[in-house]
């Protein structure tokens, strides 16, 4: 009766113990091994060591890099000379006399300032601002014009070719809807040999 016992017990552990290698299965107390992280060497069922990824393909691929971004910054006279063009566009611009002058003639006066593809633009779009001054009898001018570097997440950094200003007109109009009021613009001047022109505008065109 104890022999019956006693073979039973080697015939449930034996077969216990391997019956996961004959499925091709890991016992569940043997830690996993894992093949693909690199630096780590695995493990074969016969003891020896085998080579890790990192060892079989060697250092690791470079990184993938981007362009260096721009650097190079306007100097000083670059950005005096970008200030001084939008102030003078500025100034001459928003100084209107729709009675004597009509909106087409003031594009090409205040052209000496801007691309020819600007002047064009502003041409052939009209401003329905300057049409209203003319119709309540009224004039423009301009009390001041306040130039700065806009905040940096609303334009493009400044190049050597290329700067953005915050442009701030204040505007006194007369007519029938007399009033004063400040014309904020986003401004980007080109520059165009030894000058800087206005090229691109956004915000309202007129009082």
């Amino acid at each position: 009766m104890i022999a019956v016992v006693v073979l039973l017990a080697v015939i449930v552990l034996g077969v216990g113990g391997g019956l996961p290698r004959l499925l091709g299965q890991k016992s569940e107390d043997q830690d996993p091994v894992g093949l693909l992280t690199p630096g780590a060497s695995s493990v074969s069922e016969s003891g020896t060591s085998q080579p890790s990824v990192s060892e079989i393909t060697g250092s690791a691929a470079e990184p993938l890099t981007t362009p260096p971004p721009q650097t190079e910054r306007p100097g000083v006279a670059a950005t005096t000379a970008a200030d001084t063009t939008a102030r003078s566009w500025a100034n001459l611009f928003y100084k209107r006399t729709p009675a004597t002058e009509t909106y087409e003639q003031l594009v090409d006066r205040a052209s000496q300032f801007t691309t020819p593809e600007l002047a064009t633009s502003f041409a052939s779009a009209g401003d329905a601002t300057y049409d209203a001054l003319r119709n309540s009898g009224g004039t423009s001018k301009v009390l001041s014009v306040a130039v700065a570097a806009p905040r940096p997440d609303t334009a493009p950094t400044d190049t050597p070719t290329r700067i953005t200003r915050l442009v701030t007109v204040k505007v006194q109009t007369t007519g029938k809807d007399a009033g004063i009021f400040d014309v904020p613009l986003l401004v980007t001047l080109f520059r165009e040999g030894d000058r800087w022109l206005v090229g691109s505008i956004d915000g309202g065109t007129g009082p």
